[in-house]
């Protein structure tokens, strides 16, 4: 704990002491102004009442079961009538649930200044707030939508729209962490550049009007030399906890407020970098991580372009690898707390992270013919599209969306079948 010096203001970024300047004598946008010095204060003792607010509300909540948010789909087992296997009742329920989709229109956006395309798609489960971003030619938006709370339904409408950010840059990623904070990785800038966009969305009060935080007027914007390519938040944490996959590597995004830090993740160089004597270049299939996911609030899960998949775990910074995919690994899902799944270019493979690989290759290529890859526990054979944009798992229903040009289907996770597709369903990037 640092001591309170009167007249002085403790940066924990820098660890350093600055003097407070008089309002009058500060220049414009100083950060140790007495004005900028309360603001940073007063934000720091709301984001601390905020968690503590949001811990007692995790710890109080009285939540539903489970069946009576399905109460369809184990009638007969609670009814006693009939008796299955897991397995078999479950892959009824998803049956079962994948029958009851239909298509429909949530929300239009309004354009900004004209029509766009949608890039990716958030919703966030406490407020219902949608969050997308757009692609119009060179440059990227991220636009938000809050719903108007009609007793149980949520209602969009363009009034509720506001756009967070519009850059001349491609927006790779977005992320909302459980705190409220919603990170945008830019990169592709005029200059070759990149940034991480941090913002911290408000939730509904009592009467569920909506009240922008302070810093919001004060856009956060932290430069990085390297490519970013995906990101993903921890799930619990009294901080918003980032993971960002990048040219160079894993780097995680931790902070509150204004006062972020930025950390670099390497690998075992033994692991990483393969035999003695190779030189791994920074933009290298060796160092680029093309997809993570939090398998728990301590391990990240780390897919590289040259078809590697690495546990990093954030206490101690210690590495693993653990498998090798068939291609380039685009995307990550947690399936369970053991078992992931893996999309490439145009497979997807489920990998038990409990049984140990072996014949792991220091330099692989899954480019060549020659590639060896380590068996996955499920392989779905009948799958096979000419390209994968996005996929996403839940784990409650059992079910497993992949998206593919105008097409969307439904894979059963526990036995490989394809459950539906639905048709002339344009999915370009984001399945959420």
């Amino acid at each position: 704990m640092n001591v309170e010096i009167p007249g002085f203001y403790y940066d924990p970024e820098k660890k350093k002491y600055f003097k407070i300047q008089a309002n009058h004598v500060a220049p414009p946008g100083a950060q140790y102004s007495k004005e900028s010095v309360k603001r940073k204060r007063n934000e720091q003792q709301e984001q601390e009442k905020r968690i503590k607010v949001n811990q007692r509300l995790e710890r109080e909540t009285v939540r539903k079961p489970s069946l009576l948010h399905h109460p369809l789909m184990a009638v007969e087992r609670e009814l006693g009538s009939s008796w299955s296997s897991t397995a078999v009742m479950k892959e009824r329920q998803s049956r079962v649930y994948v029958s009851q989709l239909k298509r429909r229109k949530l929300h239009k956006f309004e354009p900004w200044p004209s029509p766009f395309n949608f890039r990716h798609v958030l919703r966030n489960p406490r407020s219902g707030a949608l969050i997308t971003t757009g692609l119009q030619g060179s440059q990227s938006s991220v636009s938000i939508c809050f719903p108007d709370n009609d007793g149980d339904k949520w209602t969009y409408h363009r009034t509720m729209e506001r756009m967070l950010l519009r850059e001349s840059y491609r927006i790779s990623s977005i992320s909302l962490s459980h705190t409220g904070y919603l990170l945008a990785t830019l990169d592709s800038g005029p200059d070759g550049d990149s940034f991480l966009a941090p913002r911290l969305l408000p939730n509904p009060d009592e009467g569920g009007d909506y009240r922008w935080p302070s810093e919001f007027h004060h856009p956060l914007k932290i430069h990085l030399p390297q490519t970013l390519w995906c990101s993903a938040a921890c799930p619990v944490g009294d901080k918003a906890l980032f993971a960002i996959g990048t040219s160079d590597g894993l780097h995680t995004l931790e902070g509150l407020t204004s006062m972020w830090t930025v950390s670099q993740k390497p690998f075992r160089k033994d692991d990483s970098s393969g035999a003695r004597g190779f030189r791994r270049h920074g933009n290298s299939s060796h160092a680029s991580v093309q997809a993570v996911e939090w398998i728990s609030s301590d391990v990240v899960v780390s897919g590289l372009r040259n078809s590697n998949v690495f546990l990093y775990d954030v206490r101690n910074g210690e590495s693993s690898l653990r498998l090798q995919h068939s291609q380039s690994v685009t995307k990550i899902r947690k399936a369970d707390p053991w078992r992931i799944v893996v999309g490439g270019h145009n497979t997807v493979e489920m990998y038990d992270l409990r049984y140990v690989a072996k014949g792991l290759h220091s330099k692989p290529k899954p480019m060549s013919g020659s590639h060896n890859s380590t068996r996955p526990y499920l392989s779905f054979k009948d799958f096979t599209p000419e390209e994968i944009p996005d996929l996403d798992v839940s784990s409650e229903l059992g079910l497993l969306a992949c998206g593919k040009i105008y097409t969307l289907s439904f894979l059963l996770p526990h036995n490989t079948s394809l459950v539906q597709y639905v048709p002339n369903a344009r999915c370009d990037n984001s399945i959420a």
